[in-house]
């Protein structure tokens, strides 16, 4: 057989890591045509996800001392022993900006292989940033306004996909607490805003519909959205009738409605909840001090939590219904990656990942799977000064 059936090859290259792809876009103009065609990304997405760990890297945000903070990179492709964290290029601004300017970023949601970051200054929010580690594309988000960094405001974001539209969503729900001319006997107004920004139509959209007024945004660095397989997103909020109370919420962004339940236990005494989203379940976190972990699971939200925790020293990565990926520090200052069974309580030692700074400080590891998104909606390459023009 002389040739391969087009079928087949396309087949084939669907099959590949982003990697890969992107060096293979160089080989023809028909192949460049084909990988940055929004068919073969949104095809190429459904295959490779966060369901299976064929194509993934972690980048771990490490800040370093204030302002300075850089990210590092770990790329994963087969069976490795031992790996070594590489130092990225910030995607947004440069040491010299981050001096002048006060600059530092933060991981605030992630979806489909993309980080969405939050960059501040010490007086002012200055915008938000998409940005495919995997790819080195990223994409200013358009704010309707300059956000303040006001005393009395909480705000928390997030990112979801909306599949039958083939588009990224950016969600930032907003208290403020400014507005206390009303005030009567101490008690302040409160108003919530949900704005919901369309990476396609490159817009925003206020959602009319809010939570009810008794729930209030759980005030915590962690405590952002959570992106779902099935075109939703869920946070957590504290009922202020009854403030050991916690409630998921979910809000999907086909039908713009939500669903509400409670979490699996009472919150009381010191610690902090989260919220983690893998691969169809959602896993509660309760985090207390000295590295002990309580970690329920439900599948697809239906508000049924697994009836006994899980006790873990360390944040998961990936859950697949049967064993946690975890990030453990090793005694000399470097990482590994193992598989915890939560049936047998076991762990299965797997990668050993060699730090290219040994500090421990402010740091955050996140699992990014391999994606095409931003190969076609990115800033154009180059374009990195985002700040000169804000002071």
């Amino acid at each position: 057989m002389e040739y391969l059936p087009q079928d087949l090859i396309y087949e084939m290259v669907l099959r590949l890591p982003v990697k890969c792809l992107i060096r293979f876009s160089f080989v023809s103009k028909l192949w460049k045509a084909v990988i940055h065609s929004k068919d073969f990304i949104r095809k190429h997405r459904q295959r490779f996800n966060l369901n299976h760990l064929n194509d993934f890297a972690l980048i771990r945000h490490h800040v370093e001392s204030d302002p300075h903070d850089h990210f590092y990179s770990v790329a994963f492709s087969g069976d490795d022993t031992t790996l070594e964290e590489e130092r990225l290029k910030h995607p947004l601004y440069s040491l010299e900006e981050s001096d002048r300017l006060g600059l530092q970023s933060g991981i605030v949601a992630l979806c489909n292989g993309l980080i969405l970051l939050h960059v501040r200054s010490k007086k002012y929010d200055l915008g938000l940033f998409l940005w495919n580690p995997m790819i080195s594309k990223h994409k200013m988000i358009p704010t309707p306004f300059k956000w303040a960094r006001g005393k009395f405001s909480n705000r928390m974001y997030g990112l979801g996909y909306h599949s039958a539209e083939d588009d990224l969503k950016v969600l930032v729900l907003t208290e403020d607490y400014n507005n206390r001319s009303n005030s009567l006997f101490g008690q302040i107004n409160l108003t919530m805003d949900l704005e919901v920004y369309s990476v396609a139509l490159n817009r925003w959209k206020r959602i009319e519909k809010l939570p009810p007024s008794n729930l209030r945004i759980y005030v915590n660095h962690q405590s952002n959205m959570v992106s779902m397989n099935d075109s939703c997103v869920a946070w957590l909020m504290r009922d202020n009738d009854q403030l050991d109370l916690y409630m998921v919420v979910t809000f999907d962004l086909v039908k713009e409605e939500y669903q509400f339940f409670r979490v699996p236990i009472l919150i009381r005494g010191p610690g902090v909840v989260k919220l983690m989203a893998f691969g169809g379940f959602l896993c509660f976190l309760r985090c207390y001090t000295g590295d002990c972990i309580n970690v329920w699971f439900t599948k697809d939200c239906d508000s049924c939590w697994s009836l006994e925790p899980v006790v873990l020293n360390c944040e998961p990565l990936f859950f697949d219904g049967e064993r946690f990926l975890l990030n453990q520090l090793n005694h000399d200052g470097n990482d590994r990656l193992t598989w915890y069974n939560i049936k047998t309580q076991k762990h299965d030692y797997g990668t050993e990942i060699r730090r290219h700074t040994r500090s421990n400080r402010c740091t955050e590891t996140t699992l990014c799977v391999g994606d095409l998104s931003l190969l076609l909606d990115a800033d154009p390459d180059g374009r990195r000064s985002y700040f000169g023009h804000v002071f």
